[in-house]
């Protein structure tokens, strides 16, 4: 259960302050256990698309608790806030097999690193408002070296994603 007092999100024992008073509120673990090998997907993207729901009647705010967590990509949404504990670290799966291919930006019309499609960035949105991504100074971690070493080696056939991107 989920209470909010006077700038402090109160989940079981632990607490957590909350820059933004969304009126509706969840922890991670509520759809997934924590262990940095597991993947943590299906919960990124179920506990948003539950989350989502509520995005006409106050918004709503999600925490990742301390702890590692393993995730491909997930999409947010509007009138949203992605709350990172400070002993929290999102770490993105070296699955290649997680990772979604969208075109690429229409201002580039081709890929970065390759002329077709690209992998879809860690956290992404689409015409999105009332976003924020905030926190306790948690880690955001990409993970990026095997990307890296690909790229380098002429390894990938479509453009590297990148960490956190909105489109408009």
């Amino acid at each position: 259960m989920l209470v909010l007092t006077w700038g402090i999100l109160c989940v079981g024992s632990v607490d957590y302050e909350a820059i933004s008073c969304r009126k509706h509120s969840a922890i991670l673990t509520d759809w997934r256990q924590r262990d940095g090998h597991t993947s943590n997907t299906g919960a990124f993207r179920k506990a948003i698309s539950e989350l989502s729901k509520f995005a006409r009647d106050g918004g709503a705010q999600l925490i990742v608790p301390s702890g590692k967590w393993l995730t491909g990509p997930f999409n947010l949404t509007s009138h949203f806030t992605l709350y990172i504990h400070q002993d929290a670290v999102i770490l993105a799966s070296q699955d290649e097999a997680e990772w979604d291919l969208i075109p690429p930006l229409p201002s580039y019309g081709v890929g970065r690193d390759a002329p077709g499609p690209r992998f879809i960035s860690l956290i992404f949105g689409t015409n999105l408002t009332d976003v924020v991504i905030t926190g306790g100074n948690g880690t955001i971690d990409g993970q990026g070296q095997q990307w890296w070493t690909k790229f380098r080696q002429r390894q990938l056939k479509n453009t590297r994603p990148y960490l956190i991107e909105y489109v408009f």
